[in-house]
């Protein structure tokens, strides 16, 4: 990023939804501010921080001030519970406290947040263009980002670990395998971070993915246009939704990546029909390790229509910096770009990293994977998941035409088909798979992160909640 901000100050790094935009050396000065202020205070390489802002360009100029001094960037979701918040807190003990006024308020119902003994509104700072971005050299390994999303059977939430010398791995394999247009329309956020990387442009878009939003981007003068785009399907499903609801043209886009959750067929063959002139990727990858695999998309919903598969089953080829070793608890990958052991002592880390004789880090990505003789891989549920009730959703969605519904087994063991439309076809349901104990009709819940997941828990809450405590 230094590099790019000296030989191009003048282009555009990020346009936040709000319209309001950064160039290489406004993001450079205005990360040289922040970091001179955190220095004078007394942070040092070594040190971690505490972020909750906003997302938008102060956000990104903090990442890159603490980065560069090889310091820690700590991201916390803040509607964790506040003694799992206070917990890691209390044991991180960050030396500073980036954020918001949304930030101070949520801090103020945790003590150990308040010990923060460095506290910054980076919006307060004024970029100062005499300023130089300090780039610090540091151990590969020193975190780079530890970020914590959820808690784990014991109470202690996970932490993701993205260590410097990880990042730069993975800034390597996004260039190799998935490289970005000169404007970039960005859904993930560690994705606007690698084009920083990569002297890219970076559209960013809102988390309500706001029809407002997308009339702006629509709206931008040609040298903005994004003319790639990294999806999850659920945003791709959006996208279509506003280009025919609201006549919106993004003719410029030649490249689309789609990951995240599994992509249904038919949602795939709209968008190729919306977009006839971009090529479209199929990406299979997690949090842990971005891409594992990935193929041309019309490839992918090729083979998983010949296959009679609803969903895009045929996940793509693995991209050559992971080696895979598939065991009966899912497919495990290694290599540069795959994320090191979780935080803490943590349960994750005894069933999704493990290291071999040779001292190379392996994770666990929790999915059934087979291997075609073209070295194709392909998806065939969760590993936790029955390999027989996975086969028997795939025959229900060739009935029901869409993939709206999934398997729930009771305490018993009994099999019950939940979805949506399941009501009326009964009879070919049951032709199709015998031995249903029922079939129960509810709305389909999606998972709060990349909304194209089915939450069965919350399902099976909202809509038969007498099912699971149900033991005969």
């Amino acid at each position: 990023f230094s590099r790019h901000s000296e030989r191009a100050p003048d282009r555009c790094a990020l346009w936040m939804p709000s319209g309001r935009q950064a160039t290489y050396g406004e993001l450079a000065a205005l990360a040289a501010s922040i970091q001179r202020e955190l220095q004078t205070q007394g942070l040092r390489p070594g040190h971690s921080a505490l972020l909750m802002l906003d997302l938008g360009v102060e956000l990104y100029a903090s990442v890159i001030a603490l980065m560069s001094m090889g310091c820690t960037v700590v991201l916390v979701e803040p509607w964790l519970p506040i003694h799992r918040i206070e917990a890691l807190l209390s044991q991180l003990k960050p030396k500073a406290f980036l954020c918001s006024l949304f930030g101070r308020i949520w801090a103020s119902r945790i003590q150990a947040a308040r010990a923060i003994p460095i506290v910054l509104n980076p919006g307060r700072s004024s970029p100062n263009a005499r300023s130089a971005l300090q780039v610090e050299q540091v151990d590969p390994k020193l975190p780079g980002i530890l970020t914590f999303t959820s808690g784990t059977s014991g109470g202690t939430p996970k932490g993701v670990v993205r260590t410097q010398g990880y990042l730069l791995e993975q800034l390597k394999v996004f260039e190799s395998n998935l490289m970005p247009g000169e404007v970039d329309w960005c859904i993930f956020a560690n994705f606007a971070l690698a084009n920083l990387g990569l002297g890219r442009t970076t559209v960013v878009m809102d988390r309500k993915w706001s029809s407002r939003a997308f009339r702006r981007i629509a709206s931008l003068p040609e040298a903005l246009r994004p003319t790639s785009l990294t999806c999850g399907p659920a945003f791709l499903e959006r996208l279509l939704e506003t280009t025919v609801r609201s006549g919106l043209e993004f003719n410029a886009l030649s490249s689309v990546h789609v990951g995240g959750a599994l992509t249904d067929c038919a949602l795939f063959e709209r968008a190729f029909t919306a977009f006839p002139d971009a090529h479209f990727s199929h990406v299979y990858g997690s949090t842990e390790a971005e891409p594992v695999a990935l193929m041309d998309a019309r490839e992918a919903v090729s083979l998983s229509r010949e296959a009679g598969s609803l969903q895009t089953l045929a996940l793509g080829r693995p991209v050559q910096e992971v080696r895979l070793e598939s065991q009966d608890s899912g497919l495990w990958v290694s290599g540069p770009h795959v994320c090191p052991r979780y935080w803490g002592d943590t349960p994750e880390n005894q069933i999704h990293k493990r290291i071999d004789p040779q001292g190379h880090l392996w994770h666990s990505m929790g999915d059934r994977i087979r291997t075609d003789s073209h070295g194709t891989l392909w998806y065939a549920g969760r590993a936790g998941q029955p390999l027989e009730d996975f086969e028997v959703e795939q025959a229900i969605y060739r009935v029901l035409g869409h993939t709206r519904a999934f398997i729930h087994r009771d305490q018993v063991g009994g099999r019950w088909l939940l979805g949506e439309g399941v009501v009326g076809v009964e009879r070919q349901l049951r032709r199709a798979v015998p031995g249903l104990r029922g079939i129960e009709d509810l709305r389909i819940r999606r998972d709060a992160r990349h909304r194209a997941r089915i939450d069965r828990m919350l399902s099976i809450k909202e809509g038969a909640s007498w099912l699971i405590g149900i033991a005969g």
